[in-house]
């Protein structure tokens, strides 16, 4: 009886002890398949966006909404711009010492800067004619293949994927060698071509006080 006893205390414990490590080592494995499957699922794609510039110039400066641009890709992945001009693409930010202008190019949540000044004196604004430049084209990586970063985690740096496209053979300021070194890569998601138009102006005061004609809302950019 006794024997009984001993024999069913230590089933008991076992059960005690055992079953919840059952239940560790499983949340584990379910946690380690989970991640796995994260991983395969990580996107691998470039998602290329064409936008039409020409009704923002001549200017010195345009603004584009690109709601693509997330809070999460400022953080994680790096953007390619490109200048479409005549029959090649000029990477952003650059220097055109033929037409004496620098370019910069700013990004945010959603939105899309870019700046021309003058090479003279890299202040004042530089007006570009609008039959120098017909389209921006954007890239935005995502992806984390280390023939873009090499060694190193994924990055948005620039320097980072500049110096591995240099690396690999890639002219970094040649948009259709990057992009054709990327499709080996990834994906290229084609977003679609947009119409960037001209910001409204401000009414003046005189304006305001004539009376109110109904107008239909301008879209920021429409599909091509």
């Amino acid at each position: 009886m006794h024997l009984l006893t001993i024999i069913w205390t230590l089933i008991c414990a076992a059960v005690i002890i055992g079953y919840p490590l059952y239940l560790l080592n499983k949340s584990a494995s379910v946690l380690k398949n989970h991640r796995e499957n994260s991983t395969r699922k990580a996107p691998n794609t470039v998602e290329l966006l064409s936008f039409d510039i020409t009704e923002q110039l001549p200017g010195w400066s345009f603004s584009l909404d690109v709601p693509q641009i997330t809070e999460q890709i400022l953080r994680e992945n790096p953007v390619l711009f490109y200048l479409e001009s005549e029959d090649t693409c000029l990477k952003l930010p650059l220097n055109n010492a033929r037409m004496g202008y620098k370019a910069n190019v700013y990004k945010n949540v959603g939105k899309v800067y870019v700046t021309f000044k003058s090479l003279k004196d890299g202040v004042s604004h530089f007006y570009v004619p609008n039959w120098h430049l017909s389209k921006l084209k954007v890239l935005i990586i995502n992806s984390k293949d280390k023939r873009i970063y090499g060694k190193q985690q994924a990055s948005p740096s620039k320097s980072v994927i500049d110096k591995n496209l240099t690396k690999a053979g890639i002219n970094i300021n040649d948009y259709e060698d990057v992009l054709g070194y990327l499709s080996n890569i990834a994906s290229i998601d084609f977003k679609g071509h947009y119409i960037a138009k001209m910001p409204k102006r401000k009414k003046t005061r005189t304006e305001c006080s004539k009376p109110l004609k109904p107008i239909k809302e301008e879209e920021v950019y429409a599909t091509v």
